[in-house]
């Protein structure tokens, strides 16, 4: 796992935003491009040995739903054993590691108890649930990356963020990106014959007679028309990056020894962020640059 992700890791931990299996799920599906949100509130209970029961560890828990969550058979009655498979050999990893996969075995704490809950604390057993966290997660990110229900992470960072530093995965217009994915599900919601109750709700309230332009830009954000800049090409017609870096056969601007240049195309305030991007990518990384704006609203 890279240093960022760990260090995430323990920012949620620490703060108590997130627990183990919380956290481990959350970062295997924003690692896959899921959106994390819907997700996390179903690992709460497995959190804590299976809610304070002394079972199974958290982060082994949380661990096994991210598996599933891209090797699981996608229909009833579909394929199960890959996902058994991955299960397994994650269990055997995790078991050669630490022992064993439940929490009671890991930590010596009965959270059931107040006195269980306080040598948590007073020991500072925090620390080793977050090796256990880090190690989950590494450990099925590799399983799914290897299994080939995932891309490298290098190949799914370039394939979502641009050269300039911009996360086409979070445009209006990606295939696949979460602005897709809801708008998606907002029109599954509708309907296809809403317009006609939008026509008789205009008598009570005249917002639903500007239903069909709502309609139209609602289609048009449920549609995902771009695959990313590097084989779309940016939608902002005058920027110059996206060829400049396929000629000098680059990833990222800041790899260029040219850069910082005026070959970008960008006007001021646009040009700055480009610059910036760049600088803190070349700074942090793509992957931990990526995975640190990813979660984020593109326009805030």
């Amino acid at each position: 796992m890279l240093d960022h992700q760990k260090s995430v890791v323990a920012d949620l931990f620490g703060s108590g935003a997130l627990y183990c299996a919380e956290i481990a799920l959350k970062l295997i599906a924003e690692a896959g491009g899921r959106d994390p949100g819907p997700l996390t509130p179903m690992a709460t209970g497995f959190c804590s040995g299976m809610a304070r029961s002394c079972g199974q560890c958290g982060a082994v828990s949380g661990a096994v739903m991210g598996i599933g969550l891209f090797a699981g058979r996608p229909a009833p009655g579909g394929e199960h054993d890959p996902a058994y498979a991955l299960t397994q050999e994650f269990q055997d990893r995790f078991r050669t590691a630490f022992g064993s996969i439940n929490c009671h075995d890991l930590t010596g704490c009965d959270f059931a108890t107040p006195e269980g809950q306080a040598q948590f604390r007073e020991q500072n057993v925090k620390s080793r649930c977050i090796e256990f966290v880090v190690l989950a997660v590494d450990t099925a990110l590799d399983l799914l990356r290897d299994s080939g229900h995932l891309p490298a992470e290098a190949d799914f960072v370039r394939s979502r963020l641009a050269p300039c530093g911009l996360l086409c995965s979070s445009c209006l217009a990606f295939d696949g990106g979460p602005i897709q994915q809801n708008a998606r599900a907002l029109q599954a919601a509708l309907g296809d014959n809403f317009a006609a109750y939008a026509e008789r709700f205009a008598a009570m309230n005249p917002v639903f007679g500007d239903y069909p332009a709502f309609r139209r830009l609602l289609d048009y954000l449920a549609s995902g028309s771009c695959t990313g800049c590097r084989e779309a090409g940016c939608l902002f017609k005058s920027c110059g990056v996206t060829a400049c870096v396929r000629e000098r056969s680059l990833d990222y601007c800041f790899q260029c020894a040219d850069f910082p240049c005026d070959h970008h195309g960008m006007p001021g305030p646009l040009a700055e962020r480009w610059q910036a991007n760049n600088e803190a990518m070349r700074a942090l990384g793509p992957a931990p640059w990526f995975f640190t704006r990813h979660p984020k609203p593109r326009y805030p």
